[in-house]
């Protein structure tokens, strides 16, 4: 495995080999605070970028990482950057990460195509058996984005850092194995492949901004089974939620169709809290946030789907093969004491 500085082209990126000559650009797109919030070390002026930069030529230098410049082709920008890291030949594996990009490009087709340029690369031509990504254990919109693109989480290191902050930082690491990337590399390429496609339609979302969290919540005091649930509620279903998909307003962002699914990879996966705003139903969204439920890569092993709906729903959900199940058999449910006061069974005064 030979690792040498590359240039790796895509049709909205271009990953070419950082230098000091990206400084400039980098620090006119990579100086908002909140792109180093989650992240070990933090860049706020052009001598801190430059350091940056110099941690990672020195990084490069010692055979331990090659990192990247973004470079957005339209305008021939630089746009963030990103790095293999941790290299190790001899067990032929490399960590993708140390990635940022301008938020003026977030939540487009460049991460999605800049990770398919590194794996690719990483497998095909490197011959790498094994590809770790890694994150905070707070940032779920990373932790989400990592999953979408067919990572399987393995596990949480506790306390595995400090972050620029003094904030102890439990790290959740991701893997792709050779033997899952043609699966990966088929559905990044499906999913490049379909982004012209939606940009008048409501766009996928498998990770929720904070401002899309408060929508959910929004969306759930309108339904009976979610009424109640508090925002606090939410955000903790959610990162405890490894497979979500939702779709939001292309023009203003605000999320309009939710489902969830928890399952245990091999024999079951639980669909809920399939939810489409009153104002985008009757127009095939529901449909098509159940065909991405359903066709979810984390789901792509599992035997049995399973969900409870009401009677006059069974037609929409028989399309994907969901059937009654035996008559003899009954959905129960066990309320928790412990939350007793939430769901009425226990009750709590105050005074004035």
């Amino acid at each position: 495995m030979k690792i040498e500085p590359v240039t790796l082209e895509g049709r909205h990126v271009r990953l070419e080999p950082l230098s000091m000559s990206h400084l400039d650009g980098l620090t006119e797109v990579g100086l908002d605070p909140e792109l180093w919030r989650m992240i070990p070390t933090r860049v706020t002026t052009r001598d801190e970028m430059s350091a940056y930069i110099q941690s990672a030529l020195d990084a490069q230098k010692s055979g331990t990482a090659l990192p990247f410049a973004t470079i957005h082709r339209e305008s021939g920008k630089p746009i963030g950057s990103t790095r293999y890291g941790n290299i190790d030949t001899a067990n032929r594996r490399v960590e993708i990460g140390w990635t940022w990009i301008a938020p003026a490009f977030q939540r487009s087709t460049v991460n999605t195509e800049a990770k398919l340029l590194m794996l690719r690369h990483a497998f095909e031509t490197l011959g790498c058996m094994r590809v770790e990504l890694k994150t905070d254990s707070l940032n779920r919109r990373s932790r989400n984005a990592i999953q979408r693109i067919g990572a399987v989480q393995e596990g949480i290191f506790r306390n595995h850092m400090t972050t620029w902050s003094g904030r102890i930082r439990h790290t959740v690491y991701f893997s792709i194995l050779d033997s899952e990337w043609p699966r990966v590399k088929a559905e990044l390429e499906s999913k490049l492949a379909r982004a012209p496609e939606r940009s008048t339609q409501p766009r996928r979302v498998d990770t929720l901004s904070d401002q899309q969290i408060e929508d959910l919540h929004r969306l759930f005091q309108n339904e009976w089974w979610t009424t109640g649930r508090t925002l606090d509620d939410v955000r903790t279903m959610l990162d405890n939620t490894r497979v979500v998909v939702g779709f939001a307003d292309p023009k203003t962002g605000r999320l309009i169709a939710f489902a969830r699914a928890i399952t245990d990879s091999v024999y079951k996966a639980l669909i809920l809290d399939v939810i489409v705003d009153q104002s985008a139903r009757q127009t095939g969204l529901g449909k098509r946030l159940m065909d991405a439920i359903v066709s979810h890569p984390t789901l792509a092993d599992v035997k049995h789907f399973e969900l409870y709906c009401r009677p006059e729903l069974l037609p929409f959900y028989q399309r994907w093969g969901f059937s009654e199940i035996d008559a003899s058999l009954r959905f129960v449910r066990r309320s928790s004491t412990r939350n007793g006061d939430r769901d009425g069974s226990s009750i709590a005064s105050t005074g004035k």
